[in-house]
């Protein structure tokens, strides 16, 4: 078994074989809980500063009327660090890991599911961010791409909320779902003790007038917040000199 406290900067051959390890660990089970805090993650990067930024934003489902739900804030917690490991396709958990445990470690409020910006288990070893980070933590976790990384599926249809199933040598690693009319589509694959209906679920019923679900749409505009406030720090600093 793996140790989910595994250092981060291993050797890219160390953290493929570590990610096919922990591929045996992932649970595509849901435990059907009652989700009352929903937590969008993402990270952002100032390659000037070779520096990686990063968010959790923790929001509360406010029950509506058919179904209907909100999102009201309940935590925002980010971290900046040195980027310590390089860009290599399929290993991004090495890279952004560090960034996203730092702000983990730093939160109040344990979500009950959590969406990362990246891959779940639609992943060439089935160990995207979403699987990698919610094996490592434990929680519930769902991957909300922007662009596919592996896998072939038949043409989603371009109206809202219509989905079909992403594969890979037969095998179903995913989803493609249009969360816009006639707007491109993402591809959901749960991460971490989820399945395949709770990542198109919760990915659909946390999108708003956006392309992207809520929660990691607002972690991304706190990681860019903390990049310009870095900047012009940064910059007044180079100023003063």
């Amino acid at each position: 078994m793996p140790a989910k406290d595994h250092p981060w900067d291993l050797s890219p051959a160390d953290a493929i074989h570590l990610q096919e390890e922990i591929q045996g660990e992932i649970d595509l089970s849901w435990d059907d809980r009652a989700v009352e805090l929903i937590a969008g993650a993402d990270v952002s990067y100032m390659r000037r500063w070779n520096r990686a930024f990063a968010s959790i934003i923790v929001f509360r489902v406010v029950r509506g009327e058919r179904s209907s739900i909100s999102l009201e804030e309940v935590e925002c917690r980010s971290a900046s660090v040195a980027i310590q490991y390089p860009y290599i396709p399929g290993l991004l958990a090495f890279r952004e890991g560090p960034a996203l445990e730092g702000v983990w470690n730093q939160l109040h409020h344990q979500p009950d599911l959590l969406i990362f910006d990246g891959a779940g288990i639609a992943h060439p070893r089935r160990c995207g961010l979403a699987a990698h980070l919610g094996w490592r933590w434990d929680t519930p976790a769902i991957g909300c791409a922007k662009s596919r990384l592996i896998g072939e599926s038949e043409e989603v249809s371009a109206r809202k909320g219509e989905t079909v199933p992403l594969f890979e040598k037969q095998t179903r690693i995913g989803s493609v779902v249009r969360t816009r009319t006639r707007v491109k589509p993402v591809y959901v694959s749960p991460g971490h003790r989820t399945d395949f209906n709770v990542a198109v679920d919760w990915t659909l019923r946390t999108v708003t007038r956006y392309k992207m679900p809520e929660p990691t749409r607002q972690a991304d505009k706190a990681t860019r917040r903390q990049v310009e406030s870095y900047r012009e720090v940064q910059e007044g600093e180079n100023e003063g000199r």
